[in-house]
Parts: structure tokens; sequence; C-alpha cells
């Protein structure tokens, strides 16, 4: 397997659930591997793509890992105390996530997106794309 990297940054995207082709050139990438969740249709960057050298899809990645669940974790971290006002909760909020981060659990975060992107190419080369 040979793994080249290019990159297509582009300088601002839209609000829109599709990126406008004028105002990003990855709009093409971006409005082909939208993220769909709780209803809901969007951008989501990073997407990584992967292509064979003829440029047949194998397989793409969008923003977290499986095992991430981002939005559980920060729901569970805002939630009230008894006694504790608004601004505590926050303060405690902003702390306990920034602990996080500076924990573990993002590295191991990061190590689950690699095992998932190569488990997923190495399942493509062996047996082919799904369906």
């Amino acid at each position: 397997m040979e793994l080249r990297i290019f990159t297509r940054d582009g300088q601002k995207s839209g609000r829109d659930p599709r990126a406008n082709p004028a105002n990003s050139p990855n709009a093409d990438i971006v409005n082909e591997f939208l993220r769909e969740r709780d209803g809901q249709t969007y951008q989501s960057v990073p997407v990584a793509v992967f292509y064979t050298k003829e440029l047949r899809y194998l397989y793409h990645y969008i923003e977290f890992p499986a095992i991430y669940h981002k939005e559980r974790l920060a729901a569970a971290m805002r939630a009230s105390s008894a006694g504790e006002t608004k601004e505590q909760r926050w303060e405690s909020f902003i702390r306990n996530w920034g602990a996080l981060q500076e924990g573990p659990f993002f590295r191991m975060w990061a190590s689950a997106t690699v095992d998932e992107i190569l488990s997923a190419l190495h399942e493509r080369m062996v047996v082919g794309s799904p369906g």
C-alpha cells in the first residue's frame, strides 16, 4: 500500500449544510461526505477520504472515532448539582472538560482514530468495499 497525502484546505466555509464551491476548494469532498446525526445533516471537518491510485473510493473517515461519545460526556459534565448556580456549573464544566483534554483519554481517542482508519483500509484491501 502506498500512501500519499493531499491537503485541500480552504480559507472559509459557509453555514449551510453544503459547502459553496465558490468559497471552499474542499466543497466537493465535504459535500460528498456530509455527517448525519440526530436528524440533522451538516458539514464536518476533518474528513479524510481514501482512494486507490486509480481514484477508486476505498473509505472515508469523519471527525471522531466510534468510541468517542463527546455529546454524552459533555452532557454529564454540564449536569447541575444541588445548590449550584449556573455560573458555578459552567466553571465546573470548563474545568472538567479541560482536564479531560489534558488527560490520557484524548490520546487514546486519537489512537482509536488511527486504528479505525487502518482497520477499515485493511478490510477494503482484503474483502473489498461493502455492498
